[in-house]
């Protein structure tokens, strides 16, 4: 089967909301994924190692196991939904089942075309459900099946938008089978070296914006020509390549300065639609080189229906149903300013408004945007390493699964970020604070000579623990569940 399509449906995978909230399953399928060419070789070892790259002590075959199954049930899911149009199948293997010649099946992933032959264990059930309809069905109704088949990929597949790639200064936006649909070209090209560093895939978004049928585009729009003095763009088009709206975010603020209002928007999601409202879209955008970052709500027409400001970027942020009451949460991270610590921030998408307080710098407050509207708000707690070579930590990547909230802290500039992993409940009960080994080496480099010299502690390392928490708390740190190690006599 052509990679580039296994690419693509992979892609349409990761980026669906069914695996909006998903990071840990996003992480396992992604590697699984890079190894398809591989897989033979592959052993549960090496998908510890990526998966739990801090708990390669602690994890075993078993384990992935369980990952494995549920990221079975995940994909099965998706394809019963989202998917359901796909041309190309995903699916996960039964390693344990035997295969032909009483071989075990040593497969980890498997793409097929749908309507193929699945592989062994992947959809027995599917296929007992469907064999008797097939044999007892009239022609008739089977001609008038196929027909409805082959008009639903027409409309759904065939002429919908499913993904895109950057060209030289051109999107080219393609279907589900990978054939170009329409393109459109950009006089200033585009960032490849900052803004599309990580690939089009977190500047883009497919789905069926306004609940018609059509597969709307968001493209987040960053040009190459003086990227200093623009702000990006958000650009939606109809499935037919239609310019339907630009919106471009930030605003002139006092505190600027007389700065130009340049602001980058860096994460961008959609909120699924409730019986209430449709689906609206959120982006976080800072502002370049300052301090301002705002989060606003769009509705499917490109008008900013409410905003939130923050003194410090905010570039990462997921949708989760943290409380289990059927709607999402807001939940980005990144850096606070006025604390000049990394954040954790929750908004709540019916009351997003006002501006974060900083009574520690109050020359970093932005005025006239009214009280916060936060539902948490936490503060992340500083290694000796990081308060003597860098002027604050950095909140990075955000995973929710489960209800598991998971978070990585950068510590240091280094490739790779020494960070500090942490790990919450849906009530945001601290589970586990880990440094990763980088960090370790890093520290133990850093403090390998001169008056400081000294090692990591296990003292230091429970300093992690001391999650401060300025907003939704009782308490001016979170709750912890860490037991303490056990003394020795």
């Amino acid at each position: 089967m052509d990679p580039a399509s296994i690419n693509g449906q992979i892609d349409r995978i990761l980026h669906s909301q069914s695996f909006a909230s998903k990071g840990q399953l996003r992480k396992l399928l992604e590697i699984l994924h890079k190894n398809m060419d591989s897989q033979a070789t592959l052993k549960p070892e090496g998908v510890i190692r990526e998966l739990w790259p801090n708990e390669t002590r602690t994890k075993s075959s078993a384990d992935v196991a369980t990952e494995i199954n549920r990221l079975r049930r995940a994909l099965e899911a998706y394809y019963r939904s989202e998917g359901e149009t796909d041309p190309i199948v995903i699916t996960l293997p039964n390693r344990a089942a035997a295969g032909t010649e009483g071989a075990h099946e040593k497969r980890w992933i498997s793409a097929t075309e749908r309507g193929a032959e699945q592989p062994n264990g992947s959809s027995a059930i599917e296929k007992s459900r469907r064999l008797p309809s097939l044999i007892t069905a009239a022609a008739g109704v089977a001609a008038l099946a196929v027909l409805a088949f082959a008009s639903s990929r027409l409309l759904a597949g065939d002429n919908q938008p499913h993904a895109g790639r950057l060209e030289g200064s051109t999107l080219a936006i393609v279907n589900a089978e990978g054939k170009p649909l329409w393109s459109k070209s950009f006089s200033e090209g585009f960032d490849y070296a900052t803004y599309y560093a990580q690939g089009l895939g977190p500047r883009i978004w497919f789905g069926d914006l306004e609940g018609e049928g059509h597969t709307s585009v968001l493209f987040l729009y960053f040009p190459n020509v003086k990227p200093e003095m623009h702000s990006s763009t958000l650009i939606c088009y109809s499935d037919s390549g239609k310019e339907k709206w630009r919106w471009t975010p930030g605003r002139v603020l006092p505190e600027l300065e007389g700065s130009p209002a340049t602001f980058r928007t860096q994460a961008m999601a959609v909120l699924k639609a409730t019986a209430t409202r449709p689906q609206r879209i959120v982006v976080s955008s800072t502002h370049v080189p300052w301090y301002p970052d705002q989060i606003a709500i769009l509705d499917a027409h490109g008008k900013t229906l409410s905003e939130y400001w923050h003194s410090g970027h905010l570039n990462t942020l997921v949708l989760a149903d943290l409380d289990g009451n059927g709607k999402e949460e807001i939940v980005a991270s990144g850096i606070s300013n006025g604390y000049r610590q990394a954040t954790l921030v929750v908004l709540d998408p019916e009351h997003v408004s006002g501006a974060s307080a900083e009574p520690e710098r109050p020359e970093l407050q932005i005025h006239g945007m009214g009280e916060p509207q936060e539902m948490l708000r936490l503060l992340f707690p500083r290694s000796d390493m990081n308060q003597a070579a860098s002027v604050y930590n950095i909140g990075q990547e955000v995973s929710i699964d489960h209800g598991r909230i998971r978070m990585a802290v950068r510590e240091c500039q280094q490739l790779g970020g020494c960070l500090i992993w942490y790990e919450f409940d849906s009530h945001f009960h601290l589970l586990s604070a880990v440094a990763a080994d980088q960090f370790r080496e890093a520290h133990a480099a850093f403090y390998r000579s001169g008056k400081d010299a000294h090692a990591f502690s296990a003292a230091e390392e429970a300093e992690f623990q001391k999650v401060r928490c300025v907003v939704g708390c009782k308490t001016e740190f979170v709750a912890s569940q860490i037991r303490p190690p056990k003394s020795t006599p």
